[in-house]
């Protein structure tokens, strides 16, 4: 059989998987914090026809160089563009856009840890905060006035500071306490405050509680959970897999802007202009596949 027929089958299967990503990427353009991939090419095995000779002095004689054809084309690598997206203006003060690297911790009701770009929080009928999906977002909790285990400026470790589950209403002092609270923010440094017009002390504003900002050293290598949620692997290059935690804005993290979420980083100019590229290849590859059947049938109709 010709070796252009299995190197265009070859070519249209990863012409094939790149379309895939793209359409996944076209349809995640208005999905918050979400992260586009790339999908690249390599050649695979070639078969040599003649070897390379060296050149001689006496007798004289030039060098020739080898003669080689290729086997096709087959996927490289399928990579996660982790560029940060702009800001989208929401208006809810629980929306937190992180300008910076870094991600949200949360946990499920399983006691599974997953990181995250997008903070589209909220309070539970407990006072715990949560996400759009109802796992609890994790950090520090406060005492009425200061954060028990404060978080280093060089940062800590999993093992060194241990995350809990933001319960801002025992940190508030009690359901009754929280229910009587008010003017609730998240300040670019993470701190949660809430403003208590019922306190005897002279400044009403107390701090119930702080986001911490988990950090990775290789963050491309996250597997992707669905949801918006990552999980690290065996390369993300921290110790035991976890992140070195950090507050907003420190050890190169970003800060927490309130009243916005992380837009996609789907570029749709792109995403089109790879759509047309990736189409002209398949259809290139179909053409080799028609063609090299059509000589075969020539060869086929030799002998009648």
């Amino acid at each position: 059989m010709m070796r252009s027929l299995y190197s265009g089958i070859s070519g249209l299967r990863v012409h094939q998987t790149r379309m895939d990503v793209i359409g996944a990427n076209l349809a995640n353009v208005n999905t918050v914090g979400f992260k586009c991939s790339r999908v690249t090419f390599r050649d695979v095995l070639y078969q040599s026809i003649s070897n390379p000779t060296t050149p001689q002095e006496d007798p004289p004689r030039g060098g020739t160089n080898p003669s080689q054809i290729g086997l096709g084309a087959q996927i490289g690598t399928i990579d996660v563009l982790m560029t940060r997206a702009g800001p989208m203006l929401t208006d809810k003060p629980t929306d937190i856009y992180l300008d910076g690297e870094g991600f949200f911790m949360v946990m499920d009701a399983a006691g599974n840890e997953y990181y995250t770009r997008v903070g589209d929080f909220r309070f539970d009928g407990f006072g715990r905060l949560v996400d759009g999906n109802g796992n609890f977002v994790m950090g520090l909790m406060g005492t009425r006035t200061e954060i028990d285990g404060e978080i280093p400026e060089e940062g800590a470790t999993r093992s060194e500071l241990e995350l809990v589950i933001l319960n801002l209403a025992e940190a508030a002092g009690g359901m009754e306490i929280w229910a009587r609270l008010s003017q609730i923010s998240i300040g670019p440094d993470g701190l949660i405050t809430a403003y208590d017009s019922l306190s005897d002390d002279e400044d009403p504003v107390i701090i119930i509680g702080q986001i911490a900002i988990c950090k990775f050293t290789n963050p491309e290598a996250m597997s992707q959970e669905g949801s918006s949620y990552w999980i690290p692997t065996r390369n993300t290059g921290n110790e035991d897999n976890n992140p070195r935690i950090f507050k907003p804005g420190l050890g190169g993290t970003g800060r927490t802007i309130a009243n916005r979420l992380e837009m996609s980083n789907v570029e749709l100019s792109k995403e089109f202009t790879d759509m047309i590229v990736t189409q002209r290849g398949f259809q290139a590859n179909s053409r080799i596949i028609t063609v090299s059947d059509e000589m075969l049938q020539e060869l086929v109709n030799l002998k009648r």
